[in-house]
């Protein structure tokens, strides 16, 4: 797929773990996830955690850094049905999310059972904005509008579904980074000149 480097895309950080990409979720196999279709709203939120020393009748208090926060991340994507192969990708985008926010649960998962839900690796146009960012997925939301076709399609499962012909989706992410791995590899001048971010961003840094 021309271009694909520069879209916005969403993987498992394992490819095939916790889950294959099989059945409705066909579609995403040779990524192992979501590559944007259509170019999508992201919007990043950086920022630091400062008190403050409060001194009785002082003006102008001074702060004290306590910590910088993991950045949110939200993205606003729109995902367009207007083939049988597109409606298919978004029917096993849906799916998809859904199934990033769900734990290995119950009998049937046997010695993997109370597993977390995956950590994703999250990537837009380059290592200034998100490069293999581990990231977790903490709110998805999706509208099924009243006033739009819906193309219905065959999932890999053998069922009919039915999808909008544009539908609106919206996910908010937030990094997932091992301790070990900013413990061992983050160095507040390599970050600075971009450095640590060379190599696929092997920290996960953003």
């Amino acid at each position: 797929m021309a271009g694909v480097t520069n879209k916005a895309r969403l993987v498992l950080k394992e490819k095939g773990k916790p889950f294959f990409t099989f059945g409705i979720l066909q579609p995403l196999s040779e990524d192992g996830g979501v590559v944007f279709p259509l170019t999508p709203t992201i919007q990043m939120s950086h920022s630091a955690n400062y008190g403050t020393y409060d001194v009785a009748g002082s003006i102008f208090q001074q702060n004290y850094y306590i910590n910088t926060p993991n950045p949110p991340i939200s993205i606003t994507a729109l995902f367009p049905s207007n083939t049988e192969a597109e409606a298919k990708y978004t029917a096993a985008a849906l799916h998809f999310f859904k199934a990033c926010m769900k734990s290995d649960f119950g009998i049937k998962a046997g010695s993997t059972a109370g597993t977390p839900p995956p950590i994703l690796k999250f990537s837009c146009y380059g290592s200034v904005h998100a490069s293999n960012v581990p990231c977790v997925l903490r709110n998805f939301t999706y509208t099924l509008p009243e006033d739009t076709d819906y193309v219905e399609v065959e999932t890999g499962n053998g069922e009919m579904i039915a999808v909008p012909t544009l539908s609106l989706v919206s996910v908010e992410l937030v990094p997932q980074l091992p301790p070990k791995a900013v413990k061992d590899k983050f160095n507040i001048r390599t970050y600075a000149s971009g450095i640590a971010l060379n190599d696929g961003n092997q920290g996960g840094f953003i």
